[in-house]
């Protein structure tokens, strides 16, 4: 099946091993957010998460659990992997129709009643 096709993904996000039982805790945390179908820990520092680009992208969910104190992986991989994630979830929403530019008009993920959205505009966040 095409990487960038489906509206439904399904990701692995990867922490440091700085702080134990992150994965478990995100997964509480993300468990209530609206567009997000599932979580599931694999590892204490791997969530596997299935959610709907229709409403969130892997880019949101990670901005907004770096914005509560996790510490996500910086691998070089990892970090490539996010790159090509974003490109694909980004032409799919375009393709689908989801307006890119109105992107501050989109929900922002909400984690413990706080409203956690990046602040760099939508292009910018490609190259940061």
């Amino acid at each position: 099946m095409p990487l960038c096709n489906d509206i439904i993904k399904n990701r692995i996000i990867r922490f440091e091993l700085s702080t134990p039982d992150q994965a478990s805790k995100a997964a509480q945390l993300l468990a209530d957010v609206p567009g997000i179908q599932q979580t599931r820990v694999v590892d204490p520092d791997h969530l596997r998460i299935h959610y709907n680009v229709e409403e969130l992208t892997l880019q949101m969910i990670e901005s907004a659990l770096r914005d509560v104190g996790f510490d996500l992986s910086e691998d070089l991989i990892i970090n490539f992997k996010r790159a090509v994630y974003s490109y694909c979830e980004d032409a799919l929403r375009a393709s689908i129709g989801v307006d890119q530019h109105a992107h501050d008009n989109q929900p922002s993920i909400s984690l413990r009643h706080s409203s956690l959205k990046d602040p760099r505009p939508h292009n910018w966040r490609k190259f940061v």
